[in-house]
């Protein structure tokens, strides 16, 4: 398990002070996959950097299975997928990046062959095991880190906009590498501006504001609580001339629209009347919405 602590930070910036973190907590178990989630400059880079070790937070504490950063415990519990393009030396080959990597893991040069053969073939760098890795594609360079922080077989791993720039193949292959950790007991902590990603893999919602957690909720706990009203209404013939306050897209003969609640359906259908409907269709909501939902209400209240 995971836990950060009341983490705080604060840079100079322009002769100024610059609070990046103002007490962060919150706690990532076993198995369990939770999105870190927030605008540019809310602090998640930040906060990851600091469960890596590579920032030291002013106050506060990280703990993983009860060790501290840069301790031997710690390290050896840890997997960390924060750049894709330096994760490997473009020097090495495949294998000799993952053996590398292993040695410095502390493991023996046996058990990290046995290991980088496995990663390979799990992972589809098998017709890649010699190739140098500057020829690699970004794909194939994306399963590559993940491979060299996996190598040590980590209780936990943080995993930083994990499929930015990959194309759907390699983006639907990772994402089912997470879902496999995380079935095999291993804490996933991963940010995502792709609020897609984090719907198909998060089982848990951390959103930060301004360097504070501002929720911290299962997501079917949010979806409950932010969950917006929106349905996909298709009409016999071509929609015109119709507006309503309410937000709304009018494509050809379709219309989806949200509503604040499930008794403002009946206010459009009236308003629509005597417009044929031919079918009516509640979509589900998605963590994009719940998300621009909470950060909207957060500004109100500020």
């Amino acid at each position: 398990m995971l836990e950060v602590a009341d983490l705080r930070k604060t840079f100079r910036a322009h002769k100024r002070k610059v609070s990046a973190l103002d007490g962060v907590s919150f706690v990532v178990k076993s198995g369990e996959v939770v999105a870190l989630l927030g605008a540019n400059g809310a602090g998640k880079t930040t906060t990851m950097r600091m469960i890596a070790g590579l920032i030291v937070p002013d106050s506060g504490t990280v703990r993983l299975e009860g060790y501290a950063p840069d301790t031997k415990g710690y390290n050896a519990r840890l997997g960390v997928l924060l750049d894709t393009a330096r994760s490997s030396s473009a020097r090495l080959g495949v294998m000799e990046n993952l053996e590398y990597t292993a040695a410095l893991r502390g493991l023996s040069p046996k058990e990290a062959k046995i290991r980088a053969l496995r990663l390979t073939d799990e992972l589809g760098l098998v017709d890649k095991r010699d190739a140098p890795t500057q020829t690699l594609s970004k794909g194939m360079l994306s399963k590559l880190a993940l491979a060299n922080a996996l190598i040590h077989q980590p209780r936990c791993m943080l995993l930083d906009e994990p499929t930015l720039g990959l194309d759907l193949e390699a983006g639907d292959a990772l994402e089912e590498r997470i879902k496999e950790m995380a079935l095999s007991g291993v804490a996933v902590l991963l940010t995502t501006h792709q609020m897609e990603v984090a719907d198909r893999l998060a089982d848990r919602v951390v959103i930060l504001v301004g360097g504070q957690v501002l929720l911290d909720k299962p997501r079917a706990e949010l979806i409950s609580q932010f969950g917006v009203q929106t349905y996909r209404l298709t009409f016999e013939n071509s929609l015109e001339n119709f507006s309503t306050h309410f937000p709304s897209t009018i494509t050809g003969n379709q219309m989806t629209i949200t509503l604040p609640d499930p008794h403002g359906l009946y206010t459009i259908l009236d308003a629509l009347h005597p417009r044929a409907i031919i079918n009516i269709e509640k979509l589900e909501v998605d963590l994009g919405t719940i998300f621009r939902k909470a950060i909207k209400d957060a500004e109100v209240k500020a």
